[in-house]
């Protein structure tokens, strides 16, 4: 057995306190006070410091936010850390944020003890398989040809935690020039690594739309302007943009999630909201429906003498390096072996992981944590088998050590 997983498997039991602790502190979006104190704590008690990475939100974002339906949020409280000094530098990545929903009742004995907030996407056990990764690196830092940081994340359900971190540095000082990421995936068998060459999750744009009429009698059409009439043409014209103007052989998933208004049968009502979100794969598909939303939104509102507000929010695809793959995949096999890593096709999930892989080579793998069938990702039941955490720790460590020996400058 790999030296490293046999070192990580001897901490696995810290691992699994980690990210139960996490796991009952669950907290949401960029401001995770507690979250980001506990992880500052854990670091500090290996002798590394960590450093505090994202900064003050701009006060028109953080106003968006809230009218998307998120708590105020200040700041991101995204921490960096460094273990080694030198070139190259490898940057390994864990999300902390959970998700605005409640988990199932009894599904653990370290259930969240924040009501309405869970951790039901693993970004606790991201966190502490990095804490476990961060541990043995240190342990081995004589060892280390180069630097290793260690980013933890903010926000990633938001779809931007990530981009905060990069414009306040962290790709700099010193310069990243290779990344890594773990997700795990409890509809995946356990044990077993995924990953993907080229593009490997979907781009997501969403616009949020309050639409602006003018409310009265229903039986007096001519003095008003109908904001309900209004979504129903704009619902109707979107969903047909894209088998209109995108190549059939493309996928350009359009969702009209949010639509309607109104209180009675006999009010025409003053406003009506619609959500509408698309994933897309193809920069050039994603440009033109980035250009084409906004345009159908302004016309359609307009045409019907209405007014609008509209927030908008935009995540990128994240990119998965393909020479890095070829490079780091050897690393991952040498802890899970390589009858468990698989090349597999490219995810209609979204991943803030992008705004790292837009700026530096990056690689990007779903480890397995359950079975074919289970409870998926956000979803009240969805459950880890623990046992992967340690390879998931070593895996993080491994890939660090052996990309940095193969890089020496």
């Amino acid at each position: 057995m790999n030296e490293i997983l046999n070192a990580s498997k001897a901490i696995e039991e810290q691992i699994k306190e980690d990210r139960h602790n996490l796991h009952r502190k669950p907290e949401v979006g960029f401001d995770l006070k507690e979250t980001a104190a506990y992880v500052k704590k854990r670091l500090g008690e290996m002798g590394i410091e960590a450093k505090a990475c994202g900064g003050p939100i701009d006060e028109k974002f953080r106003a968006d936010f809230v009218k998307a339906g998120f708590p105020d949020m200040a700041e991101s409280t995204g921490l960096v850390a460094t273990i080694g000094k030198g070139e190259p530098c490898i940057l390994l990545r864990a999300d902390m944020d959970a998700l605005p929903m409640p988990e199932a009742v009894g599904l653990v004995d370290f259930a969240s003890e924040h009501p309405g907030v869970a951790h039901t996407c693993g970004h606790d056990a991201h966190t502490a398989m990095l804490l476990g990764a961060a541990k043995l690196l240190k342990e081995r830092e004589s060892e280390l040809q180069g630097t290793v940081k260690l980013m933890f994340q903010t926000g990633e359900e938001c779809g931007c935690g990530s981009r905060f971190m990069v414009e306040h540095g962290l790709l700099e000082n010193p310069k990243v020039d290779a990344a890594f990421a773990i997700h795990i995936n409890t509809q995946q068998e356990l044990g077993t690594v995924r990953y993907t060459a080229g593009i490997t999750s979907s781009a997501m744009d969403t616009y949020m739309v309050k639409i602006k009429g003018k409310g009265g009698h229903s039986s007096m059409p001519q003095d008003c302007i109908d904001p309900l009439m209004i979504s129903s043409q704009l619902y109707t014209a979107l969903n047909l943009l894209v088998c209109r103007e995108v190549d059939p052989r493309e996928t350009a998933p359009l969702t009209v999630g949010k639509c309607g208004g109104g209180t009675a049968a006999n009010v025409i009502p003053d406003t009506a909201d619609l959500a509408v979100s698309f994933r897309t794969f193809n920069r050039d598909v994603r440009n033109h429906l980035v250009k084409r939303v906004p345009e159908m939104i302004d016309h359609t509102i307009r045409m019907w003498r209405g007014d609008y507000e509209m927030l908008d929010f935009h995540t990128p695809s994240t990119f998965t390096d393909e020479n890095l793959c070829t490079e780091l995949a050897p690393f991952v096999a040498e802890i899970v072996g390589s009858d468990k890593l698989a090349e597999a096709p490219c995810q209609p999930t979204t991943e803030d992981f992008g705004y790292v892989t837009e700026k530096v080579p990056g690689m990007f793998v779903l480890l397995g944590v359950g079975k074919e069938g289970a409870a998926p990702m956000h979803n009240p039941n969805m459950y880890i088998d623990e046992s992967a955490l340690a390879y998931g720790s070593a895996i993080h460590a491994n890939v660090a050590m052996e990309w940095l020996k193969k890089n020496q400058k």
